[in-house]
């Protein structure tokens, strides 16, 4: 990625960006060969990459501003949260890791919708849901974020992830 487009997207993004936009600069080397990624797909990742630190910062604030008000995540907990449940759960531990890494391997682009597809390793933290649920461990996990453009931010909408057994 350019040093010019980092500085554009970055002008556009909050405060996170600076450090989103690093990330997805990283990531990108692990993504599928491809001619060239389009902005779109680049503001994709930037999401994609602001929303994992959001949630591994336990930044309740910035989730709600990154969020669609319908978001829908189809957690590893077996359960489907709202972006309240969410905001409440990392806010009250019950979603903490101490390892939180994303490798995303795939970014698509159709019209308002952006859809990145990818593997998280997480350790959760002690008392955490997954911690109780799974242990204390590494877990490897397959997931499936969806952003819809909207006012021209990418705004996360739904979410899968699940436990790789």
């Amino acid at each position: 990625m350019s040093d010019s487009k980092i500085s554009h997207l970055a002008a556009l993004r909050t405060p996170l960006a600076g450090i989103a936009l690093m990330l997805v600069a990283s990531a990108s080397a692990a993504m599928p060969p491809r001619d060239a990624q389009t902005p779109d797909q680049i503001a994709v990742l930037a999401a994609d990459a602001e929303q994992r630190l959001a949630v591994a910062a336990r930044d309740v604030a910035a989730i709600q501003r990154i969020s669609d008000p319908n978001l829908r995540v189809n957690a590893p907990n077996n359960r489907i949260l709202t972006r309240e449940d969410l905001m409440r759960m990392v806010k009250s531990g019950e979603i903490r890791n101490e390892v939180f890494e994303r490798t995303p391997e795939d970014v698509v682009i159709t019209g308002d919708v952006g859809v990145v597809m990818g593997h998280e390793v997480v350790y959760p933290g002690a008392g955490s849901e997954q911690a109780r649920m799974y242990g204390q461990k590494t877990l490897n996990r397959r997931y499936t974020n969806v952003y819809l453009r909207t006012g021209g931010a990418w705004l996360h909408l739904a979410r899968h992830a699940n436990i790789i057994p």
